[in-house]
């Protein structure tokens, strides 16, 4: 919880300037006539704070809102001396300049950026760095797939009691106004961040949670597509690291007998009777080969049938469902007809059962589907869908299978064809009486050996992208778990601590409006937080002058009675709008004192500035007055030339 008050207001350009005395806490009143300056004054502040302010904007030239004395300055800037818990900084922004210049009580400069996209590792964001003095935590605001982080002047949109947001409405428009920034959740966060106590930890945990979750989501998405990508360039499972180094030793190991063997072969001169047997053995390998290729033709041949059966049935099924949907149509206009009524006369008639009315013989169940009710055709239609659902899926495997067993063909035909060139250079090396070709198997063999611990190798590469891919979802996934069982604590506490608030709140105001408009017998403020006068009856749009300055009010004696992160500090522009009439503007702005009644007890300060018209105030306040604007007095003074 931090205090803030704004001490001094500056503006300086080529061709105008102006300086106001030192703010006092308490209620400060600039009062003045129209056109003025007293809107520019609280703009100043405002723009000084870090908010958006139109007519300042230089990058637009619209004639309707651009500040002409301010647009058209040069070399122009605003210079703030505020206050946060009795230290002070002085804050330099150039108008239509996007940096905020800070410095404090050490002297030291430090830049800070108004816009977050533009800052990097050396600028800081002015919003954070209030936030961080006045003890309010960053964090990020996640909405679906969107998340920002609340600024301070998100916060200002319940401080500064602007005059252009419209009569009806409480929460100041935000300065970049959309459906997302002014949606119920972000207003109801900023009234939880004022005035709740836990409310902040709770806020910033859960936009924690929300991203986490979303890492958490992309994490597992990309394990997922991984897994998918390794299921269509590995033809095997893929094992665990230690498994696959494992397979890579084994298959060395194999590598270094075959070399063994070759170098023995090499020495030894071939035998025929060796080689006689070695060919007897490789026919047998060739007929055990050929056998299992016939069985997968089989195989194939089986699928296929099966594929074309399933083709059929969907075909048909198809044909039937689109029959029904014809038939039902049909059934659903006409309605004229029953299983037993006679289609000329209409007549009913007395029908043999698997008999038609004409006599000739017919399928009961091809007859019945005519005379369903419209309920009995839907579920029909739903059958037969989930009929033709089922056939697909069962294409789709059976599509699978033979897509296998196309694969075991091509290897046992590539296999049969290895054994068959085997056997023919065996057949040559009984007349060299040398082993060449087991020694050109042996080499096949190692060739083979390495090509599979090359691909182990690069399994192995897999399984560890998959291990740490694996290894960052859990961590994830349990830091989401931590998460959540932190949001719950804080909401539950923060929940309890917002009934209290809200019971108290609902008092203070109340109180405030019976007082402020004659007329009120009931104010509460809702689960949106938003207020409500008289129950929701009627009332004329002056009315809510009093119900927006008073919840406002209501908000800065919460931060004076209880600990909240409330800045304990309100500007208040000319709030004679819609046609209040004076006595009761005066009646109003004069309960804005009941903060002092809590500035003894709880031993705290506050400020209020306050724009007004002139005398548009109780007697009692006219010392409060710091300026007055009337005449050829404006805000900003034209330099005298030296």
């Amino acid at each position: 919880m931090g205090r803030l008050a704004i001490r001094r207001v500056v503006y300086s350009g080529d061709k105008y300037s102006f300086e106001s005395p030192y703010l006092n806490d308490g209620i400060v009143i600039m009062e003045g006539v129209n056109g003025h300056g007293k809107s520019t004054f609280m703009n100043l502040i405002y723009y000084g704070l870090g908010g958006r302010v139109q007519a300042f904007n230089k990058n637009d030239d619209n004639d309707s809102k651009k500040h002409n004395e301010i647009f058209y300055d040069t070399n122009n800037y605003v210079e703030l001396l505020i206050e946060i818990d009795d230290e002070k900084y002085e804050l330099t922004r150039y108008i239509g300049d996007n940096l905020i210049f800070v410095v404090g009580e050490d002297e030291e400069v430090r830049e800070t950026c108004v816009l977050r996209n533009q800052s990097d590792e050396h600028t800081m964001v002015f919003s954070d760095w209030i936030l961080g003095k006045l003890n309010i935590n960053v964090f990020d605001i996640v909405q679906g797939t969107r998340s920002f982080k609340l600024n301070f002047t998100d916060l200002l949109r319940l401080v500064y009691h602007d005059q252009e947001t419209e009569v009806d409405k409480v929460y100041k428009e935000a300065d970049n106004s959309n459906f997302l920034s002014d949606s119920l959740e972000i207003r109801k966060a900023i009234f939880e961040i004022l005035l709740g106590k836990t409310y902040n930890d709770y806020y910033s945990t859960l936009g924690q949670y929300k991203l986490t979750m979303k890492e958490l989501e992309k994490a597992q998405a990309v394990m997922d597509s991984y897994d998918e990508f390794l299921g269509e360039v590995l033809d095997y499972d893929l094992a665990n690291v230690i498994h696959i180094n494992s397979m890579i030793s084994e298959n060395q190991e194999m590598i270094e007998k075959v070399q063994i063997e070759r170098e023995i072969a090499s020495r030894e001169q071939g035998n025929s009777d060796e080689i006689w047997q070695l060919i007897g053995q490789q026919k047998k390998e060739l007929i055990l080969n050929q056998h299992k290729l016939e069985e997968w033709e089989s195989a194939k041949n089986l699928t296929t049938q099966s594929i074309d059966k399933i083709l059929y049935l969907i075909d048909e099924s198809e044909k039937e469902l689109s029959e029904i949907e014809k038939i039902r149509l049909v059934n659903k206009k006409l309605k004229l007809f029953t299983p037993n009524t006679c289609p000329y006369c209409l007549r009913e008639v007395e029908r043999e059962k698997g008999k038609c009315i004409c006599g000739n013989d017919i399928e009961e169940e091809q007859y019945e589907k005519f005379f369903y009710t419209d309920e009995e055709y839907l579920d029909i239609l739903k059958v037969k869908k989930k009929s033709i659902q089922s056939l697909e899926q069962l294409l789709e495997r059976k599509s699978q299978r033979l897509k296998i067993i196309i694969g075991h063909i091509e290897k046992a035909e590539q296999s049969i064809e290895k054994i068959r060139l085997y056997i023919d250079e065996l057949t040559k090396d009984i007349a060299t009486n040398y082993n060449s070709a087991y020694i050109r198997q042996l080499d096949e063999r190692e060739r083979e050996l390495n090509g599979i611990i090359l691909e182990l190798k690069q399994a192995k590469d897999l399984a560890k992208k998959r291990e740490t891919l694996a290894s960052q979802v859990i961590q994830l996934r349990n830091k989401v778990e931590g998460l959540k069982i932190r949001v719950d604590s804080f909401l539950n506490a923060a929940r309890e601590d917002m009934l209290n608030k809200k019971k108290d709140f609902d008092e203070v105001y109340f109180s405030l409006m019976k007082r402020a408009d004659e007329h009120c017998y009931s104010a509460y403020i809702g689960e949106d937080y938003m207020p409500h006068i008289n129950l929701g009856a009627y009332r004329e749009r002056s009315a809510a002058v009093p119900k927006r300055l008073m919840y406002f009010l209501t908000m800065l004696i919460e931060s004076l009675k209880n600990e909240a992160n409330f800045p304990q500090f309100l500007m208040i522009d000319t709030p004679n709008k819609e046609g209040i009439d004076k006595e009761n503007l005066i009646k109003n702005i004069g309960l804005l004192a009941e903060a002092d009644k809590y500035t003894e007890e709880m031993k705290t300060q506050y400020q209020i500035i306050l724009t007004t018209g002139i005398d548009t105030y109780p007697e009692e306040f006219k010392n409060n007055v710091f300026f007055k604007l009337e005449g050829e007095n404006y805000l900003l003074q034209e330099n005298c030339e030296k």
